[in-house]
């Protein structure tokens, strides 16, 4: 259980739903929470291109956009920084990582209440 805005939180877990669909192509997403020392961790995973390693702490700055994305005509730039702006509301962080089958993994990790 995480305390914290409801309509806030679902918005985070919506965006987070809402880009790995966007480029997880026709691969699965993976959803996972898990408790760790008093903290809930969320994690999704998909199968999509990934980002980038020097890329990944900049996807979460309002209207960043990975390289080819505006051109697909694909989201605006406000998701993930919506993500990490609710994570740190709540006493929380956001970060992205590679999956381990390939593709990305966002980890959000909040106070349990």
């Amino acid at each position: 259980t995480v305390s914290g805005d409801r309509t806030l939180l679902r918005r985070l877990i919506r965006n987070l739903l809402e880009n790995a669909r966007r480029y997880a192509g026709n691969g699965p997403i993976a959803v996972s929470v898990t408790e760790e020392t008093g903290r809930a961790i969320l994690e999704v995973s998909d199968h999509g291109p990934g980002v980038p390693t020097a890329e990944r702490q900049r996807i979460f700055e309002p209207f960043y956009r990975l390289a080819g994305s505006s051109e697909t005509g694909r989201g605006s730039g406000l998701g993930l920084a919506l993500v990490l702006d609710i994570a740190r509301r709540h006493g929380g962080d956001a970060i992205c990582l590679a999956a381990e089958s390939g593709g990305s993994r966002f980890r959000i990790d909040l106070p349990a209440a």
